[in-house]
């Protein structure tokens, strides 16, 4: 009788888990607002990671093979810019953390220019608007949770200041250790 149990157990088990097969793991989409493009040069590059390992090595790579080319990356997008707001949606993501990387690419090099000091000097933004402390932020910082609805996030553009005579004179003066012009 005992093993008949067990017989009758393990086939409730294997139907239960062909009906289980059968029902698909929900996909969500999130829908990703691009907000203060500052012009329609270049192209916005917009990068959809999963976990922390390739979004750091993103941020690492950004500035010499840029986001594109990127294993580690889930999802990447590349659009052309246009000035104000822009979307982007990634569709049929699996419940989990994602977090997101876009670059305002405007002189359509495929990466992050950034000056002497690794300052950038083109547009960023990190999903939940996220920054670092003199660095970028961590993935757990940037990380959206996404479930069985649908989501929807905005990131605003970070842009340095424009570049003028008397802002060069201030970084120099800062960096050399020259006290201020008066």
């Amino acid at each position: 009788m005992a093993g008949r149990s067990r017989k009758i157990l393990a086939a409730s088990s294997m139907i239960a888990s062909v009906m289980l097969a059968a029902f698909p793991v929900r996909a969500s989409e999130l829908r990703v607002t691009v907000v203060g493009v500052r012009s329609d040069v270049g192209e916005l590059l917009i990068g959809l990671y999963e976990n922390a390992n390739g979004f750091k090595g993103a941020i690492a790579n950004a500035e010499t093979s840029g986001i594109m080319p990127d294993r580690n990356r889930l999802v990447g997008v590349a659009m052309r810019a246009r000035s104000g707001s822009q979307q982007a949606v990634f569709a049929q993501l699996p419940p989990g953390r994602y977090a997101v990387i876009v670059i305002h690419d405007e002189n359509d090099d495929g990466r992050l220019d950034a000056n002497a000091f690794g300052v950038p000097t083109e547009g960023y933004g990190f999903s939940k608007d996220a920054r670092g402390l003199l660095s970028a932020p961590s993935f757990d910082a940037a990380a959206v949770t996404i479930g069985d609805a649908d989501e929807s996030i905005a990131i605003s553009l970070t842009y340095p200041p424009e570049a003028s005579v008397d802002n060069e004179m201030e970084l120099y003066q800062f960096f050399s250790g020259s006290p201020p012009a008066k």
